[in-house]
């Protein structure tokens, strides 16, 4: 694989004829100024991180279990989602293809819906997506895997919390522009940060861009025996996606005197797609189905805005008050038309579908923060949330709709309240502890145009204990132990009333459908891990979980009135439990005479059953058993060059989701690289490649039951992701 393509856009060739005239003052490295640090305004249930000074410093004197990523884990690797930053960091599994959307995340052995994501400490707008956010906006990133009470306690997996970035006091002008390249179809991508002071104010405005595109080829074997018989049928689908995703992160500080401050943050995504392809099968043995081959084209496109308004008020020397107003809405819009076609190649049916999704949210919340003794900070907040939505579904055949019986529009209610209480306690020197509490409620009232009504409501007490000791006689060596009551509401689209209908109704393809009888999963979680920093940035730790669910949410299929629907259903309990090791340090730190290159290394083992599914291989959906990641980075001397690489390992394999359902996933194996090229002392070129070994990705669902027993099997190319970036300061 060759660079040279993406060098022959006249975007790129401009960008280096301009770093030209100062490559000389670049061959001596000149060692980077760390920029002064953003000023202290915890915001959003986080402490202010300094992003440009240790993380690990702050990781081993924080009295919870927390690790950030900064800056310069952001932008190593030139990635274009935060979603491919995760999936290097240690606790964090991602499946899927580096470079490419779709990834699904996982935290101590639960999969994504487990997972908590926050946006500046909030519970992320609907539809937000990380494929969608460039690292570029972001400050840093929290990942917490032991719920506290005022990040909240719906994280039974753990919780991300992405901070967007801030002002750091001094006027800021940065732009990188360049361009990605993927099965030879090169794109352009653009981000920048601008932002200035004055003596009563701040402003920051980040934003960025990147155009999508993406071939897709997928093949499709199902065989098996249904009672007529036996049955063999191939599937071939094309899917050309062409598109873009822009984010946008302006941010407003007002100083009201003293250390009062009025802030305004907001936040927009958008993201718009065209798609076209085909469906193709053969039927080789077994009944021919109706629309069996069509032709598709489609466009959708996902809107999000926030707007949080936020007052902070300084009360005395050891108390401060901060009160917010927020707002959010959010849209969701798709829109297809499917020809079906028959053996003689003409159109036998015409097929239209929509699906519009438009949410209103407003947010209020106020929290005290105070400390006592020098050793007691004691956090008290109180949150309410009120959210109206709207979804229309059309599915017409031959102008006829294939929805009336089961519903068109639905009108969702939801309101979320919360309170919460939390002591950080110092005592001792070397003993702290975290002691929390949290009442949520959440309540749903959802109602469709057929009059079917849905009234859900569950509020949970969660307790949560964390504590770090410090072992006598070390200078760094800790041991920290959490002890927590989470919980997950299903999602709301789990409880209305709806279903979505397959046109190819199989059991491998079935209906899926809504189940307003939804209990939410409750979860006691343990976590026990050992840390040792032995150098500035460099560490050992190793750590076991433990997760004990009860009323997990199962995937049913089964035949309702002639049709097969997928159903989600509570059954029983399940036990997650897993150990996870990271070491992190330069190579002259293990062996004198070593170069001085960053290494990090984390690896994930987790095992877990499911009571109600029958072994082996019955785990948590979603969940990977081990997932290993190795990487390194070395600085030139002799020349203002710094190149790194990063290989990554996702077991996945068979998985039991029910009596008589099994899933397959193949194993994930990544190769990543970079080089960044410091071309003068405000402008840097970064070239870097992930994907390299381009696996197939294969996927295989089978399902047995008395007389039928189906297998399918998918499999579709994955290619590498190529990318040069030119990155100014100015």
């Amino acid at each position: 694989m060759k660079f040279a393509h993406l060098f022959s856009s006249p975007v790129v060739i401009a960008l280096l004829l301009s770093g030209r005239a100062d490559v000389a003052q670049a061959q001596t490295p000149q060692p980077a100024t760390p920029a002064p640090p953003p000023a202290a305004e915890p915001e959003n249930g986080t402490q202010r991180v300094d992003v440009v000074g240790s993380q690990d410093a702050a990781r081993s004197a924080s009295t919870t279990f927390k690790q950030v990523v900064g800056v310069a884990e952001l932008v190593r690797f030139g990635d274009s989602s935060v979603l491919d930053v995760l999936r290097r960091q240690p606790g964090v599994v991602v499946n899927g293809v580096a470079g490419r959307r779709g990834g699904q995340i996982s935290m101590r052995g639960m999969g994504a819906a487990h997972v908590r994501i926050l946006l500046n400490g909030e519970p992320a707008p609907p539809g937000f997506s990380l494929d969608n956010l460039a690292p570029d906006l972001v400050e840093r990133i929290e990942i917490v895997p032991v719920a506290t009470a005022e990040l909240g306690m719906q994280a039974i997996g753990g919780t991300i919390n992405i901070v967007l970035k801030r002002n750091t006091g001094n006027r800021q002008r940065q732009l990188k522009l360049g361009v990605y390249s993927i099965e030879g179809e090169t794109r352009p991508q653009a981000s920048g940060s601008f932002g200035n002071q004055g003596d009563k104010w701040s402003w920051l405005v980040t934003g960025a861009a990147r155009q999508l595109a993406g071939d897709e080829t997928v093949r499709t074997q199902t065989q098996g025996y249904e009672a007529t018989g036996p049955l063999l049928r191939r599937l071939e689908q094309f899917n050309q996606d062409r598109g873009w995703t822009w984010n946008l992160a302006p941010r407003v500080n007002l100083k009201l005197g003293g250390k009062d401050t009025l802030t305004l943050q907001s936040f927009f995504s958008k993201n718009r797609y065209d798609s076209a392809g085909y469906d193709r099968r053969t039927f080789l043995e077994g009944p021919v189905l109706p629309f069996a081959n069509d032709r598709y084209v489609s466009a959708g496109s996902s809107t999000q805005l926030r707007n949080n308004l936020t007052w902070s008020k300084t009360l005395g020397d050891a108390s401060k008050l901060e009160m917010k107003l927020g707002s959010t809405h959010s849209r969701e819009t798709q829109a297809s038309t499917i020809s079906f076609i028959g053996d003689g190649g003409g159109v036998t049916n015409l097929q239209q579908t929509r699906a519009d999704d438009d949410s209103r949210g407003l947010t209020a919340s106020a929290k005290l923060r105070s400390t006592f003794a020098k050793t007691h900070t004691v956090v008290a907040g109180i949150e309410v949330e009120d959210t109206q939505a709207d979804a229309v579904r059309g599915n017409l055949i031959d102008s006829v709709s294939q929805l009336d019986a089961i519903g068109t529009a639905f009108d969702i209610a939801t309101r979320r309240y919360a309170v919460y209480a939390q002591d950080e306690w110092d005592v001792s020197e070397r003993w702290s502890l975290y002691l929390g509490l949290r009442w949520e409620q959440v309540a749903l009232l959802s109602k469709n145009n057929l009059g079917q009504r849905v009234d859900n409501s569950r509020a949970v007490l969660s307790p949560v204990v964390q504590s770090v000791w410090r072992l006598p006689g070390t200078k760094s060596d800790q041991v920290r132990l959490g002890i927590a009551r989470t919980w997950r509401v299903p999602p709301t689209n789990n409880l209305i009333a709806g279903r979505t209908v397959s046109n190819v109704n199989t059991v491998t393809t079935p209906d899926i459908s809504g189940n307003p009888n939804l209990k939410a999963e409750l979860a006691w979680g343990l976590d026990l891990a050992y840390e040792h920093y032995f150098a500035k940035d460099a560490l050992v730790t190793a750590t076991a979980f433990v997760r004990r669910i009860e009323d997990v949410l199962l995937t049913k299929t089964s035949l309702i009135g002639g049709r097969w629907v997928a159903i989600p259903v509570n059954q029983g309990n399940a036990l997650s439990r897993g150990i996870e090791i990271e070491v992190k340090g330069k190579l002259n730190q293990f062996f004198d005479s070593a170069p001085a290159i960053d290494l990090r290394a984390n690896l994930s083992r987790a095992w877990s059953s499911v009571d109600a599914v029958p072994g082996p291989d019955n785990r948590i959906a979603g969940q990977s058993p081990l997932s290993a990641n190795l990487g390194a980075d070395y600085t030139f001397k002799s020349v203002p060059v710094t190149g790194g690489a990063s290989l990554g390992f996702v077991r996945n394999g068979e998985v039991r989701v029910s009596p008589f359902e099994s899933a397959y996933g193949s194993d994930n194996r990544s190769v990543e690289a970079y080089v960044l090229w410091k071309m003068h002392r405000n402008a840097m070129l970064r070239l870097s490649v992930a994907n390299i070994l381009r696996q197939d990705d294969i996927q295989r669902t089978t399902y047995v039951y008395d007389s039928l027993a189906v297998q399918k099997r998918a499999e579709r190319p994955t290619y590498a992701v190529m990318r040069a970036i030119v990155e100014w300061k100015f």
